[in-house]
C-alpha cells in the first residue's frame, strides 16, 4: 500500500518492538522465536532493498537483567545479513542497574559475531542511568572508539502536545554529551553521521575533524 502511494519514498523500517516492556501496561505482549520466523518475507525486502530495520528490544529488567536478549540473539541469527539497528542498545527505564562492564560485554561479542548490527544511542536514559555516573563514560567512550563505524545517534523525541522546542533542545543537549568523550575518528563517524551515510548508501561524505 505505501509503495504505491509513495514509490520509492520510504528508506528506513521501523521502530519494531519486539519486546518493550514499556507497553506492557497495554496489553504489549514480548514477541516470540516462532514470531521472528514468520518474518522472513518482511526482512527478505527489506535485505532486497538494502533497508535497516530498528528494534526496539530490551535486554531485561533490573529484576532479570537479560530475561529477553536471547530474542535479539535469535533475530541475529535468523537474518544476519540484514541491516538491524539496536534501538538504546537494549536499555530501558526498566534497567537502570546493569552493571557496564557486563553491558558492553554484550555489546562487544554481538557485534563481533554480527557484522551487519549497528547500535543506537538515542533516548536519555543512556545518559541519565549510564553514561553520566563517575567512570562510566569513560568505559563507554572507549567501546564506541573501538567501534566507531558500529553506533549512530538520536534523541529518541516524541513530539506531543505537551513539547516544545525547548524540551527537544534539552533531549539534543543530554543525549549529546557522549560526544565530547568519543576520539576524532568515532566523533566523525557517530556525531557527524557517517555511519548513517553508510547505512543508507548516500555517496556523499560528512566533514573530517580538525585536528590543527
Amino acid at each position: 500500500m505505501y509503495d504505491k502511494e509513495f514509490p520509492g519514498v520510504f528508506r528506513w523500517a521501523g521502530e519494531v518492538n519486539l519486546v518493550k516492556q514499556a507497553l506492557f501496561p497495554n496489553h504489549h505482549q514480548p514477541s516470540t522465536t516462532g514470531n521472528i520466523k514468520n518474518w522472513a518475507p518482511m526482512m527478505k525486502v527489506l535485505r532486497d532493498r538494502g533497508m535497516p530495520i530498528t528494534i526496539h528490544s530490551d535486554l531485561g529488567s533490573d529484576a532479570d537483567q537479560v530475561k529477553y536478549l536471547h530474542l535479539m540473539e535469535e533475530t541475529l541469527r535468523l537474518y544476519p545479513q540484514n541491516k538491524i539497528v539496536w534501538a538504546h542498545m537494549g536499555l530501558s527505564k526498566e534497567l537502570t542497574t546493569m552493571d557496564p562492564d557486563r553491558h558492553i560485554g554484550i555489546m562487544k561479542r554481538l557485534l563481533d559475531k554480527y557484522p551487519n548490527l549497528t547500535l543506537d544511542l538515542s533516548w536519555r536514559v543512556l545518559e541519565d542511568s549510564y553514561f553520566s555516573k563517575p567512570g562510566v563514560r569513560e568505559k563507554y567512550a572507549a567501546f564506541f572508539d573501538r567501534y566507531p563505524t558500529r553506533a549512530i545517534p538520536g534523541t529518541d523525541f516524541v513530539a506531543s502536545r505537551d513539547k516544545d522546542y525547548h524540551v527537544y533542545e534539552q533531549e539534543l543537549e543530554v543525549t549529546s554529551r557522549i560526544n565530547k568523550a568519543l576520539s576524532d575518528e568515532a566523533f566523525r563517524d557517530i556525531a557527524l553521521g557517517a555511519n548513517y551515510y553508510g547505512l543508507l548508501g548516500v555517496k556523499e561524505t560528512v566533514p573530517k575533524v580538525c585536528t590543527g
